[in-house]
């Protein structure tokens, strides 16, 4: 695919949609993106062909069904990176505002974006557990200990095959948090212990009150410090 081609399919509204519903990184079928992007099922079915020859979206055939999902997590992190440098909405008065759960938490494919995850980056840089570096995170030498509180196994984390820990940074924030297979392993690590729980209607997440109490503590931050943990 070409850049020309790369414009063309983010050229349309509907197109954008279904991508941006896939940036949850979860598999969905037709008829839901349909739904989000506000289409019939014809259409929808349509911009998914257009999207799979382009090689932006794969099909997964499960039983019966068909899901689709984002080919890459290199073309997630260029669709995330795009939105950057767009002129930042308001959380209110546009039809195109931020909404305000995605504000504070959703998934940026398979990481945490959003405050949640531009604080718990920003904690584990405070803490020495990542170094800010210009273009990517770093891990410190040795590890730190933080990882065994949080339940990773770091060793696991280094031997995928995927940047280890890249900063993504955040459209709606401007600021960085981390990505790679450390800030998936975090996602599905929160995710796992019922710590944040996915919405059913977009990609946005909730913070239970067990993951409030959970991020606090091994984090070192009081509610009063960060307020975004407030239920």
């Amino acid at each position: 695919m070409d850049l020309v081609e790369f414009g063309r399919m983010i050229g349309h509204e509907s197109r954008v949609q279904i991508l941006l519903a896939l940036m949850g990184g979860k598999a969905l079928p037709a008829g839901e993106l349909a739904f989000r992007a506000g289409v019939t099922n014809q259409t929808a079915s349509s911009h998914l062909n257009d999207l799979q020859k382009a090689g932006m979206i794969r099909k997964r055939k499960c039983g019966r069904f068909h899901y689709f999902e984002i080919s890459s997590n290199e073309l997630a992190s260029i669709l995330e990176a795009l939105a950057v440098n767009l002129p930042k909405p308001t959380i209110q008065g546009t039809k195109n505002a931020i909404s305000p759960n995605l504000k504070k938490a959703r998934f940026c494919y398979d990481h945490l974006a959003g405050e949640v995850g531009v604080v718990i980056s920003d904690r584990l840089v405070q803490i020495d557990a990542l170094v800010l570096q210009e273009d990517q995170y770093a891990l410190p030498k040795g590890g730190h200990p933080i990882y065994d509180s949080l339940g990773i196994d770091l060793n696991a984390v280094v031997s995928k095959r995927r940047k280890t820990c890249p900063r993504c940074v955040d459209w709606s924030e401007r600021l960085p948090h981390v990505a790679g297979s450390l800030g998936a392993t975090i996602a599905d690590e929160l995710l796992t212990r019922k710590f944040i729980v996915r919405s059913r209607d977009d990609r946005s997440v909730s913070v239970s009150e067990s993951g409030i109490s959970f991020l606090c503590e091994v984090l070192g931050l009081s509610r009063g410090e960060c307020p975004i943990f407030c239920v």
